[in-house]
């Protein structure tokens, strides 16, 4: 096996060993090896989506400390999340040594997360990835919901019909910065000869 990245479509290592033996070195606190430890059992169980109502379930920890400890999991990079799910991948690949990169795609579901101040539920993750069905680009789903936010109506029917409405009429701003009209207005006060008028 040529490619180390191959083992992590095995299962043939003993991460929760490695992750044992390895914690300190990582940096990792007790209560983060605890639940990456639970979040292993549950992955091996086939038990989805893992969240932190259900790690609650089988963890002394409150729902607060288990949210808290899972954000900084994902601040350290031993976990990513996409489209609302927690994913391991980057904690293996540290016990692995294998150098992580961070993801540069754009995460629409922390996006929202973030905007809403709540995690979102599994019907709104279903609305965001109809959004990508329907061909819009990540960006300008951001955008639109950049655009509800300034006007302050944050709920998905109003970034779908701002999306509805771009998609028809084109990508008309509400609140976009109007630059071109004062760099027009600019440049004839740039060019103007003031010394002619005299």
């Amino acid at each position: 096996m040529n490619n180390i990245e191959e083992l992590l479509d095995y299962d043939c290592i003993d991460y929760r060993k490695l992750l044992i033996i390895k914690a300190k070195s990582l940096g990792l606190s007790d209560d983060q090896v605890y639940l990456l430890i639970i979040m292993m059992t549950l992955i091996d169980m086939n038990i989805k989506p893992i969240t932190p109502a259900k790690l609650s379930q089988f963890c002394q920890l409150s729902l607060s400390k288990i949210d808290e400890v899972l954000i900084s999991l994902v601040d350290k990079h031993f976990l990513s999340r996409m489209n609302g799910s927690l994913d391991l991948k980057p904690l293996y690949k540290q016990l692995l040594d294998i150098k992580v990169e961070e993801n540069t795609d754009m995460d629409l579901i922390s996006v929202f997360e973030d905007a809403f101040g709540r995690s979102l539920s599994q019907r709104e993750i279903e609305i965001i990835n109809s959004f990508k069905i329907n061909g819009f680009s990540d960006s300008m789903i951001v955008e639109a919901l950049n655009e509800a936010v300034k006007s302050g109506v944050i709920n998905f029917r109003y970034i779908e019909k701002i999306l509805d409405n771009w998609q028809k009429y084109g990508v008309k701003k509400r609140y976009a910065p109007k630059h071109e009209e004062n760099q027009q207005f600019d440049q004839k006060i740039k060019d103007y000869k003031w010394w002619d008028n005299e």
